[in-house]
């Protein structure tokens, strides 16, 4: 049984095996076919890849010489093998030695070895077609693999589009140069054989390629090549309607690649304006909205931004034609672009970068890519050009200034998109298009966006993401003067319209005398309104202009406003900022925030600065507001009101300047009833420091002694003890006559500019020195000036000091000067050499101009920077308004701001800069050295004080009056008041401010005998005694005191003779 089981098990064993052996059989059956291919297709590539050609070696460049050519047959034997051998070796090098052959053979005229021979015989056709289409084939991937690093790559970049050129066309081959028969025929075989490349595959490929030739400063494989390339790329949508999938390709590859519109030459630019490319590439992105809003890349969005500026300039033609589509374009690329941008006001970090374009950016970008953003942004500043801005506000202000952005729409439908693209677009920018605004007035409707409005807010959308050129765009916006009063018409327009029917937040009641006030403040409460765009780049422009107008250009050719526009805008920015503070609109949060608000107040400053030089109007009330009494604003402010203090920090000019004056001295009698501790008064000996000063080291000592001091020590009484030059105390008691003169002489010897400290203008203003430096430790000395000067205003003493306005500015701090102005006083030659850029009409280049200058220190030339690089940023006709704003700015206020910001630390640390904020620059120069007026006669009789004997009715006193009312010129009484107090100009409020009081005392001896008042020299000055030795002796006076010692003379002839003798010699000042 057990044999039968065993037999049984063998036989299903050998069944078994015997199917299995069927199953192998059949399966090496199947196999062998394919093994036999694998093993056939190896030892092929292997012999390939042993075949070593050594006959194409020398074929390493164009050159012609010494290279020997194979003949045509030759190469259609041998091409095919090694053009299969470089594609199995992935050998570049060896396909572009055939390429070179190749080229050099069509140069040829000989038909055995001009390779255009093998096109016109019909048995090697087949195969030469074959053999150029193998070579195209392989062209865009060997393009898309290569990355520029290596020069031998770039090498053959050259040669493959070298190549490419000779072979897209036959009219340049010299054999059939003469046959214009045979040239259709073969430029058809070209355009088959080219075909290969326009495989949306290859097509993209060769797009890529391109754009790593362009991405960096200069284009890797040079300019002839990117043209060459481009051309190819160019060839299948030249045709509108052809191939639509590659131009959408061509859009979002070949648009993108960094400035491809800068590299290209006058043959491709003419050939894509003949062809019409901008036009169908807006209307390809309209209808492809999509890919603009979200589908594309951000960083490459900013190339297209780019090359579409470059369209418009380009073309203003179709710029004109196609409006509405190019500005939603570029607004919507440009509000994508901002979103990688960090924001005005956001704290910088260190994962933060910066972008050549945007400044700081939140990614990093690479060494090429920020050389190729500096092309980009040579686009990018065609868009302020003046080509670009005359050709689109040209435009939309030819047409109806309000009517909506659907006004130019052929239809209803299309109203309806072009209105709904526009509005998004909007919203995109930062707007809203609301039928309700903030919740103060919901029942205020919004007017509709405007062509001019969404093109100004495509401006300001630039200004507010490239802020670091701000000035060179709003310079190149505000060109042509023209502009800026078309934007004024246009905002007249829209105040009439849209402002009567304001909120009754707002009285409009003079919106049609001053402009669109109402519709403006009205823009406060829609601060993404699409009328605010227009204000603020108005605004903005206005103030970047009129700050470098001279007054030949205001007074006399009216450019770019007339007085009487001049004085419209002036009352239409001071109106619009009081409603704006006193309704509320703005608070101290909103009111320094990068708005609305804050460019009025700009254009505001500027325009009261102006006129504060020369008036617009000569009107003294001019920049009141009648709403409101100035009492009012002062009781508010000193009630310490929100509203009230904003208001006289940013328009104390609307309360007179002795109401304001007043308001000083009221702060500063508060301030010195604080500065003693408890129970001790200011007058309190223990509240007094005395200082010792020997007189030939006034400076010295007095920095020695007050520097250490703090803060309220100098703000209470100092007391001053002199030493002669025999080391012995001086005589006499300091009640604050010896401080004065301490103060007085301090003043005078830091001030003088054989010090070094300051420098003066020829006009008589100092301004500190740009050596200063020589002196060792200059900026303590810088702000112990400043705290002397500081002292001198808190304690009401008038100096005969005259800074200039810049540096007032600085003390002041809030109030801006213009450069330019200031620099027609600091340096008249560079103001007339800017004066000359700034009018010049001619070609900026030939004046061979950099944003830099040369600075000679001490025989020293340093080369200084205006704006990053700017040695290399040579001054345009487009930029040269920012390049006098610059140089102004540098030579204003760069050069010395170390001085000025030591001097203003120590003015400060006296006079509160809450205190500061109620002046402007001139009216803290009066503050300091009085106003420069004709003396007040009645007001200085009311306040003289008499010693010795004299009086109001005295016989000698009458005269006196009488000679400087008659006798006297102005002049003559302003060296009459020098005399005594050492200051020509009296005092803002009245010599009832003057500290010490004026005084008029008789006198008997000569200065060294006088011992002052007693009883014997009252009494004889009384009654006239001792006549006769007055007749001899001259008018003396002590400054300190603002003391006038007059002998008793007998005749009036006399004592006009003495006294004007006396103010034109100077004999009074430091006498006593």
């Amino acid at each position: 049984m057990d044999n039968i089981l065993r037999t049984l098990e063998k036989n299903a064993r050998e069944r078994e095996e015997e199917v299995a052996q069927r199953r192998r059989v059949e399966l090496a059956t199947k196999l062998y076919p394919y093994i036999r291919g694998y093993l056939v297709r190896k030892k092929y590539r292997g012999q390939i890849k042993a075949f070593r050609p050594n006959f194409l070696n020398e074929f390493t460049d164009l050159e012609k010489n010494n290279k020997t050519l194979l003949t045509v047959s030759q190469m259609l034997v041998k091409a095919p093998k090694v053009i299969e051998t470089a594609r199995a070796r992935n050998d570049v090098q060896m396909l572009c030695n055939i390429c070179r052959h190749l080229i050099i053979s069509v140069d040829s005229s000989s038909k055995d070895y001009s390779f255009v021979a093998a096109f016109l015989n019909k048995d090697s056709i087949k195969e030469a077609t074959a053999l150029i289409t193998s070579i195209f084939s392989q062209i865009p991937s060997i393009l898309d693999s290569i990355n520029g690093d290596k020069a031998g790559e770039l090498k053959q970049w050259q040669c493959l589009i070298h190549f490419v050129i000779v072979f897209s066309t036959s009219c340049t081959w010299p054999l059939v140069r003469n046959a214009p028969q045979v040239q259709p025929v073969l430029n058809g075989l070209c355009g088959k054989i080219m075909s290969v490349f326009y495989e949306e595959k290859n097509y993209e490929k060769l797009a890529n390629s391109l754009f790593v030739s362009v991405n960096d400063h200069k284009p890797l494989n040079g300019l002839e090549t990117v043209n060459a390339q481009f051309s190819i790329i160019y060839r299948p949508i030249k045709v509108n309607g052809q191939h639509p999938e590659l131009f959408s390709i061509f859009v979002l590859k070949v648009l993108t690649c960094p400035a491809i519109l800068l590299h290209l030459n006058q043959q491709n630019i003419d050939q894509i304006k003949t062809t019409k490319l901008f036009e169908r590439t807006l209307v390809w992105l309209r209808a492809n909205q999509e890919e603009v809003e979200t589908g594309m890349d951000v960083r490459l969005l900013i190339n297209l931004l780019a090359n579409l500026v470059q369209f418009a300039h380009i073309d203003c033609e179709t710029l004109e034609s196609k409006m509405y589509e190019w500005t939603w374009a570029v607004g919507v690329s440009l509000s994508r672009c901002t979103e990688l941008t960090v924001r005005h006001g956001i704290t910088k970090t260190s994962l933060h970068y910066w972008h050549p374009v945007f400044g700081h950016y939140l990614l990093p970008i690479d060494k090429r890519t920020e050389g190729a953003l500096r092309n980009v942004l040579r686009q990018l500043k065609m868009l302020w050009s003046s080509r670009v801005v005359k050709c689109l506000f040209g435009k939309i202000m030819e047409d109806k200034s309000m009517s909506p952005c659907t006004a130019s729409s052929e239809n209803g439908k299309n109203q309806k998109d072009i209105s709904a693209a526009f509005s998004k677009l909007w919203k995109k920018l930062g707007g809203t298009i609301d039928s309700v605004t903030s919740s103060k007035d919901k029942s205020e409707v919004e007017s509709p966006p405007t062509l001019v409005a969404i093109v100004c807010q495509v401006y300001m959308t630039v200004l507010s993401t490239m802020g670091h050129m701000k000035g060179e765009i709003v310079s190149g916006v505000c060109r042509d003067d023209q502009l800026l009063r078309q934007l004024w018409a246009y905002l007249k327009e829209w105040g009439e319209k849209f402002g009567r029917s304001g909120s009754s937040l707002f009285n409009s009641s003079s919106a049609e005398q001053f402009g669109p006030v109402s519709a403006s403040l009205q823009s406060l409460n829609r601060p993404t309104s699409p009328h605010t765009a227009t204000l603020r780049l108005f605004v903005d422009s206005a103030a970047a202009i009129i700050s470098i107008l001279d007054e030949e250009e205001i007074f006399e050719k009216g450019t770019p406003f007339s007085l009487t526009d001049l004085e419209s805008i002036c009352k239409y920015v001071n109106i619009f900022c009081f409603r704006a503070i006193w309704n509320g609109a703005v608070d101290e949060s909103t009111a320094n925030s990068a708005g609305l608000f804050q460019s009025m107040h700009s254009l505001l400053m500027v325009l009261y600065e102006r006129d504060s030089r020369r008036s617009f109007a000569n009107d003294p009330k001019f920049w009141l507001i009648g709403e409101v009494k100035s009492s009012a604003l002062t009781m508010e402010y000193e009630k310490k009101l929100e509203r009230g203090i904003l208001m006289m920090k940013k328009m104390a000019h609307l309360v007179p300047v002795k109401d304001r004056m007043l308001l000083f001295r009221r702060q500063v009698h508060a301030d010195k009833l604080r500065i003693p501790v408890t129970g001790i008064m200011p007058n309190d000996p223990q509240c007094q420091t005395w200082i010792t000063v020997q007189r030939n080291r006034i400076i010295e000592d007095g920095f020695a002694h007050l520097s250490k001091l703090t803060i309220p020590a100098l703000k209470a009484t100092i007391r001053v003890k002199f030493i002669n030059e025999q080391g012995l105390d001086e005589a006499g008691i300091d009640q604050d006559g010896v401080f004065k003169e301490f103060l007085e002489l301090t003043l005078k010897k830091v001030f003088d500019p054989q010090m070094n400290l300051f420098s003066t203008t020829s006009t008589g203003v100092m301004y500190p020195s740009p050596t200063s430096s020589l002196h060792e430790d200059h900026l303590a000395l810088f702000t112990f000036v400043g705290r002397m000067l500081g002292k001198a205003v808190y304690e009401g003493i008038v100096v005969d000091v005259q800074l200039a306005p810049v540096l007032l500015a600085a003390v002041l701090g809030s109030h801006r000067l213009c450069a330019f102005d200031e620099l027609s006083q600091l340096d008249p030659e560079l103001y007339r050499s800017l004066t000359f850029v700034k009018r010049c009409d001619e070609d900026m280049a030939e004046l061979s101009l950099t944003f830099s200058v040369d600075e000679d220190f001490m025989g020293n030339i340093s080369t200084v920077d205006l704006v990053p690089g700017g040695r290399t940023i040579a001054v345009t006709n487009e930029n040269k308004i920012d390049y006098v704003h610059r140089m102004a700015h540098h030579r204003v206020f760069r050069r010395t701001q170390e001085q000025c910001k030591a001097f203003v630390l120590g003015m400060q640390s006296i006079l509160s800069p809450a205190w500061l904020s109620l002046f402007a620059p001139n009216d803290l120069q009066c503050l300091i050295s009085g106003v420069n007026s004709d003396i007040d006669l009645a007001d200085l009789k009311r306040n003289v004080q008499y010693f010795g004997g004299f009086h109001g009715n005295h016989r000698l006193i009458k005269w006196l009056w009488e000679i400087l009312d008659k006798k006297f010129t102005a002049e003559e009484r302003k060296l009459f008041l020098k005399f005594v107090t050492s200051c020509s100009r009296p005092p803002v409020l009245g010599f009832s401010f003057l500290e010490p009081p004026f005084s008029i005392r008789c006198v008997e001896v000569s200065d060294d005998q006088d011992q002052g008042d007693t009883l014997g020299s009252v009494v004889r000055g009384f009654l006239a005694l001792r006549k006769g030795t007055a007749a001899s002796r001259l008018p003396t006076a002590s400054t300190c005191f603002n003391l006038l010692k007059l002998p008793n003379y007998n005749k009036k002839s006399l004592l006009l003779e003495k006294l004007r003798y006396a103010i034109h010699a100077g004999t009074g000042f430091e006498l006593s």
